[in-house]
């Protein structure tokens, strides 16, 4: 029984330090990007618009990988296996991934439709 307490706290250990790396690494890359600049013409806001609409794409398929990955864990931790916990775990960690990275892409989509707007605007 300990020995499967302690693969379950390491699934779940694993995964917040998964989880952790991913937005270290988000914001790390952004800090990085010391090039930012503010677009001020339509053809800038245009071309921002553009890359929000990409990244919302991106996001929209990872949303669906991890989406699929928690069906796939669901399923196989629900047979009652020696393994379950675990597996319950994954597939609720990856269905909170899979609501975070859709969250970013709507929220990806709202940057694009404001460049446009300030596009538009002038």
């Amino acid at each position: 029984m300990n020995r499967m307490k302690l693969s379950i706290a390491s699934a779940v250990i694993v995964a917040g330090l998964a989880a952790g790396a991913l937005v270290v690494s988000s914001l790390a890359s952004a800090a990085a990007d010391t090039a930012m600049t503010m677009p001020s013409t339509a053809a800038e806001h245009t071309a921002e618009a553009a890359k929000y609409e990409q990244e919302a794409l991106d996001l929209d398929a990872k949303a669906a990988t991890h989406a699929n990955l928690a069906k796939r864990y669901e399923v196989r931790g629900s047979g009652g296996s020696k393994q379950a916990a675990a597996l319950k775990s994954m597939a609720n960690h990856c269905d909170r991934m899979a609501k975070a990275y859709g969250k970013a892409a709507v929220e990806a989509r709202e940057l694009a439709k404001m460049h446009r707007e300030m596009a538009a605007a002038g």
